[in-house]
């Protein structure tokens, strides 16, 4: 729902326009978003040798992806519990009749809350918080309750640590 500060963010394309968009990549457009996912930071010309192409053909065919809106940014990938964010929360909500805009307020507005999709289902959200300890839970989850429902799950580890090279295929 807003930026991190970590990254450059570009308007999301809907599900189906994904499906057309990868459809469409070749073998060349795969294997430069393999290299960028493994590291974002490669430099053009070591790309390009990676690739197997000129660097100003690399050059075009990023801009290309960007402009396509398939790379959507670049960014750092950052470990919270490093940062003093011992706990890191998966927080469900339901607004009550009326007050989804005034849910998604203050979403929008807790700094904790790093990530919030709108979800199918009993909920209306599922929100990614990363705070210190329990009572900065608790305050978090305390700026969301006067608009509805909340349930909340401390996450115990990454079963599947985050991954997207595989949607890239082969």
């Amino acid at each position: 729902m807003r930026n991190g500060g970590n990254s450059t963010i570009m308007k999301a394309k809907s599900p189906i326009d994904h499906r057309i968009e990868t459809s469409e990549l070749d073998a060349a457009d795969r294997a430069i978003l393999r290299e960028l996912i493994a590291d974002a930071r490669i430099a053009r010309a070591e790309l390009a040798r990676r690739v197997r192409l000129s660097a100003p053909a690399v050059a075009e065919r990023v801009r290309r992806l960007e402009d396509r809106g398939i790379i959507t940014g670049y960014g750092a990938r950052i470990d919270p519990r490093r940062l003093g964010y011992s706990l890191s929360v998966l927080i469900r909500a339901r607004p009550s009749p009326g007050l989804m805009k005034d849910m998604v307020a203050a979403i929008e507005a807790t700094p904790q809350i790093v990530k919030c999709d709108r979800v199918s289902g009993e909920d209306c959200f599922i929100a990614l918080a990363h705070v210190r300890d329990v009572g900065e839970m608790e305050a978090v989850i305390d700026r969301l309750v006067p608009f509805g429902a909340t349930n909340s799950s401390i996450i115990q580890s990454a079963t599947v640590p985050e991954r997207t090279w595989d949607l890239v295929g082969r």
